[in-house]
């Protein structure tokens, strides 16, 4: 005989009855059980809602099965809360990434920072801004550090520190965006220092920085842009040219790396930037780097450079203004002492990590997850193929990566609403459409997220039914 909503609503489990359940106590251990409590008060909430607004007969599941469903319920609302996604779109580094794992050694460090108060005066603790700086001049061979709490900044920073009311000579090539929405010229203007453009879009002569500099220049900046490259019959003035140039002007040289190493890297990284060490060595006045690009750390940016010169960007009203707060502090002190050890930087780091994943590895796992995705609603099939990984839009036109994926096609022929619809699942899956297909890039997923993105795909419509919701009885 079916019960009546009313009835129901005296059955349903309690909150404290729900936490006893292996699927909710696995998520109260992992994350904190405030959290999980409030996640299993709203689902039943929202389930009382449900069985109040049904006129018909209606079903009340299992103890077992509505603690699976809350379980899965809380999950999908702290994805959606936290914005995390599996990144198979082969790039690491651009849109629609904000953020990069860190790595197990720097979340531990924030974890344990974030438990305690932190001192002023507290002295020798490896987050103390000190410490950072002597770990990245030891890294570098700089003489001088400072940690901005973003890259945009760093540059502002320098710009207004070293240019203010002056000029500033760049490549027109180099003129563009730093970040969404962070125009150089925009940034200049802020800080007070004039652009001036030289050369054309597509080529920059040595002679063309000469004839640019003037009473009013103090400084020449080179630029790696990492979100754009001019392709084509290009010309560009090589470091060591600058730098001389500078110096027989007695100007500053002033080069933003982007998302360049520290120190060269294992040749197995292939990397085509050019290292802030090596920025250092050849005389380059300031150097800036992104703490979130092969350095591995969280967003900031990285200021390196000689005493003179980073004794006036130090001194600057705005300077302690921008300084990274005490997490970030803590996560780039742990992911820097990753860097004492090479061969433990390649592993620890993640982003290494992906970059230096043999390719046969890459393969294997290809292989083994495209099975499970040809069966999933809406795909007509699932392939390995090898590929190339973009990394980013600067780098993608060095050929990119050498990679593997899985290729899907969709069983309607839309992969535009297949992409969508991965995009916009509670853990949304991000790939990389080719022509008519889809390829999921494993370059820039980490081995830890295979089960996650198979059951993200085949699960969907499961993730669909695990809201909060009654099955109808037979009459």
């Amino acid at each position: 005989m079916a019960i009546k909503p009313p009835e129901l609503l005296n059955r349903l489990p309690s909150v404290s009855d729900l936490l006893d359940k292996p699927p909710i106590r696995a998520l109260a251990d992992r994350w904190n059980r405030s959290v999980v409590a409030g996640g299993v008060r709203s689902f039943l909430d929202e389930l009382r809602n449900d069985l109040r607004r049904r006129a018909a007969d209606v079903q009340l599941p299992s103890v077992r099965e509505l603690a699976e469903r809350a379980a899965r319920y809380i999950v999908s609302r702290q994805q959606q809360t936290l914005g995390t996604a599996i990144n198979a779109t082969g790039r690491i580094w651009g849109s629609p990434w904000t953020s990069r794992p860190l790595a197990d050694a720097a979340l531990e460090r924030v974890v344990a920072v974030g438990r305690e108060f932190s001192a002023e005066s507290a002295v020798g603790g490896t987050e103390s801004p000190a410490s950072v700086e002597s770990q990245l001049c030891r890294l570098t061979g700089a003489q001088a550090a400072a940690v901005i709490h973003s890259y945009s900044s760093a540059i502002w920073l320098a710009m207004t520190a070293l240019a203010a009311d002056r000029e500033v000579l760049v490549a027109r090539a180099e003129v563009g965006d730093l970040g969404l929405a962070e125009p150089l010229p925009k940034l200049a203007a802020v800080a007070s220092a004039q652009l001036r453009e030289v050369g054309t879009t597509n080529r920059t002569l040595t002679t063309d920085y000469e004839a640019a500099v003037s009473l009013r220049t103090a400084a020449i900046l080179k630029l790696c842009p990492d979100e754009y490259r001019v392709i084509g019959e290009t010309a560009a003035v090589e470091r060591e040219e600058l730098v001389g140039l500078a110096r027989d002007r007695e100007l500053l040289l002033i080069e933003a790396l982007g998302i360049a190493p520290l120190y060269d890297p294992p040749v197995a990284l292939g990397l085509p930037r050019c290292s802030a060490r090596a920025a250092i060595a050849a005389g380059v006045d300031l150097v800036v780097v992104r703490g979130d690009g092969f350095v591995g750390g969280p967003a900031c940016g990285i200021l390196l450079g000689g005493r003179a010169v980073m004794g006036r960007v130090s001194q600057h009203p705005l300077s302690s203004a921008l300084r990274l707060d005490a997490l970030r502090s803590a996560a780039l002190a742990a992911t820097l002492e990753c860097h004492d050890d090479s061969e433990r930087g390649t592993y620890a780091l993640p982003a290494w990590q992906l970059l230096t994943a043999p390719l046969e590895n890459l393969r294997n796992r290809a292989e083994r997850i495209a099975p499970q995705l040809s069966g999933a609603l809406g795909v007509a099939s699932a392939v390995a193929i090898e590929t190339r990984s973009p990394i980013s839009a600067a780098l993608a036109h060095d050929g990119g990566c050498p990679s593997y994926g899985v290729s899907l096609v969709a069983s309607d022929g839309q992969i535009g609403a297949l992409d969508q619809r991965l995009r916009s699942l509670p853990l949304p899956v991000f790939g990389r459409v080719e022509g008519d297909r889809l390829v999921l890039d494993l370059r820039t997923v980490l081995p830890r997220q295979d089960l996650a993105l198979v059951e993200a795909i085949v699960g969907h419509f499961e993730s669909e039914q695990a809201q909060p919701q009654c099955v109808e009885s037979e009459s």
